[in-house]
């Protein structure tokens, strides 16, 4: 993979950066959670996110023959395109939706109690439930089918697993910060420097995401129309 391949491979990482298992860590925290308990949210995702990896072989020779008549055409992936759009168009609407609601005040930490029901094998399985989800992201197929132009097995695990490390970057600060004992500080600066901006933030992701969505959609449906080669498909070809 070239080095604009990598920026992207690890821009779409950034920029789809999945926020919910850092705010899923910090919820724990919240309630009572100890270390323990993150350790056992990361190790059930982790789990199958191996194990997906470490079927990435067969598998991604699977797809390739099954995948290749869409990579190869425009039309497919334009129609692609124009889903993905809409879906970003929907994200973004819930994401408006979102801004008009009341901020919730959290007390300390230390000031909370754990709940009988906070163990560790719940919280396990809810990782595995959240991998599920995580692996079922289109961004997460886009990778796939980045990292499987390189031609080794150790390449595609160490590109998807670095990938998944940028992707999950905000639930794997706050395990590593709770390690440290340093998850106080970091919710409590995470919410003096977010908290005040929450509305200004979050209307500023929802336009970010309609826009990048209506770019999106425009490209598929001129793919469509014109035979235009779509901007994903130039994105998976990236070497």
């Amino acid at each position: 993979m070239t080095f604009a391949g990598i920026l992207a491979f690890l821009g779409l990482a950034v920029v789809t950066m999945d926020v919910l298992g850092g705010v899923i860590a910090t919820g724990v925290l919240l309630r009572g959670g100890a270390v323990r308990h993150l350790l056992a949210f990361l190790g059930g995702y982790t789990v199958v996110v191996t194990a997906a990896t470490l079927a990435l072989h067969p598998l991604l020779a699977w797809l390739s023959s099954v995948l290749r008549p869409v990579l190869d055409s425009n039309n497919a992936i334009g129609t692609v395109e124009i889903v993905v759009g809409l879906a970003l168009a929907g994200i973004s609407a819930h994401q408006f939706h979102a801004v008009t609601r009341p901020q919730q005040k959290h007390g300390r930490i230390e000031e909370r109690s754990t709940p009988t029901r906070l163990a560790a094998t719940p919280l396990a399985l809810a990782g595995v439930a959240f991998s599920v989800t995580a692996l079922a992201d289109p961004s997460f197929t886009i990778a796939v089918g980045m990292a499987s132009q390189e031609r080794h097995l150790w390449a595609h695990i160490a590109l998807l697993l670095l990938w998944n490390v940028v992707y999950q970057l905000p639930l794997v600060a706050v395990t590593i910060a709770a390690a440290f004992g340093r998850h106080e500080q970091l919710v409590e600066r995470v919410m003096a420097v977010f908290g005040p901006r929450r509305r200004t933030l979050q209307t500023a992701l929802a336009i970010l995401l309609a826009l990048i969505g209506l770019a999106v959609l425009g490209d598929g449906i001129y793919a469509l129309i014109s035979g235009h080669v779509p901007w994903l498909r130039q994105l998976i070809m990236l070497r």
